[in-house]
């Protein structure tokens, strides 16, 4: 309990972005998160991304059920959630979390702000698959050089 409120909390089986820029098998340290649950690393495969959210493209799921992420949060969003966070997002997660594991250097990439995501997502949703923005920080959980 915290501040008066049960917690909820649950093991997630998160999803892998196998872009071709991410380290490979076992050095790749979204291979040794996602393996905890998901099975055996492929040696040659890469394993750039690890996503934990909602995002359609690469949803979570809870570990015990297979339930979905967002399914798990739409029951009671407000208890998962917070009022305040539901009242704003509409009950969605409002971030995606990811870890990732590079073994080459990334393009760069410009994200649309708030509203523009909103209005791209409406209009073409095909193509902008959330209708989120973007703000990004990068925590290095391991030596990294970049830029």
């Amino acid at each position: 309990e915290y501040m008066g409120t049960s917690l909820v909390m649950w093991q997630l089986r998160c999803g892998v972005q196998q872009y071709a820029w991410g380290k490979r098998g076992a050095s790749s340290k979204v291979a040794q998160f996602a393996s905890e649950l998901s099975g055996p690393i492929s040696a040659d495969a890469p394993y750039a991304e690890l996503w934990m959210g909602t995002h359609p493209t690469c949803p979570s799921v809870l570990a015990h059920s297979g339930q979905s992420l967002s399914a798990a949060i739409a029951v009671d969003p407000v208890r998962v959630l917070g009022g305040d966070v539901t009242a704003r997002f509409g009950g969605d997660l409002p971030f995606l979390f990811k870890t990732l594991s590079v073994a080459a250097a990334l393009s760069i990439q410009a994200h649309p702000d708030a509203e523009r995501a909103a209005r791209l997502h409406a209009e073409r949703p095909d193509v902008y698959r959330d209708g989120n923005h973007k703000p990004e920080v990068a925590i290095a959980l391991s030596p990294v050089r970049a830029l």
